[in-house]
């Protein structure tokens, strides 16, 4: 990252003021301006998929000080989506760097800019599991980690074709197909922990959405 890390965060804000709201009675409140010590403020990072930014904040107590979080970078929220096959719902086991393990997933990913979360969530499921969705139907939005990350992710229930592998760059080990009861297994061993898997299938019950329908 090129850019000053004050100018950039200057800039940030002009551009998306939505992610410096202040809503009545917020406890933590951005400052104007960053004082003189406790730094550094600003963006520090910055890639075509995250933006993590230091805020300068005054805290309940009164003390300020620096506060981290992560924006997505194109602005717009990712998706994620459960794909139904049959009457069986389709994950990948996918490694992801930040917890160093294996994964049983739905597909997910950020929006490019300019992209809907729909288009979005058709995207997803060519590049992880080879599938074209015949139809896509809103669950709901999911905040992953209201602690650190500021995006959102809208979640989709999607009827799919057969899957197929992943091409191997995408970090996907298998594609594998679970009907309601294996699900049940996975969580209760402990193996489904990803929390927009965890969301969608949430919503894809309330709604007894395939493979959910209620007797």
């Amino acid at each position: 990252m090129s850019d000053d890390p004050a100018a950039a965060y200057e800039r940030l804000r002009r551009e998306r003021p939505e992610a410096f709201a202040e809503p009545p009675g917020a406890p933590v409140r951005l400052l104007p301006s960053a004082p003189a010590g406790g730094g550094p403020y600003g963006v520090r990072y910055r890639d075509p998929y995250i933006t993590v930014v230091r805020d300068a904040v005054e805290f309940p107590d009164g003390s300020v000080g620096g506060h981290v979080r992560i924006l997505p970078t194109a602005g717009g929220a990712g998706a994620a989506v459960l794909p139904v096959c049959g009457d069986r719902v389709v994950l990948v086991r996918h490694f992801r760097h930040a917890t160093r393990r294996w994964h049983w997933e739905i597909p997910r990913g950020f929006a490019c800019p300019g992209e809907s979360a729909a288009d979005t969530a058709r995207r997803e499921l060519r590049e992880e599991i080879g599938a074209t969705a015949r139809d896509l139907t809103p669950l709901g939005r999911v905040h992953a980690d209201t602690g650190i990350t500021g995006g959102a992710a809208d979640l989709f229930w999607a009827r799919v074709d057969a899957p197929r592998r992943a091409a191997a760059d995408e970090g996907i080990e298998s594609v594998a197909l679970f009907d309601p009861c294996a699900l049940d297994d996975l969580q209760d061993d402990g193996e489904l922990t990803d929390s927009f898997t965890l969301a969608a299938l949430l919503g894809a019950r309330r709604r007894s959405l395939p493979p959910f329908v209620r007797p």
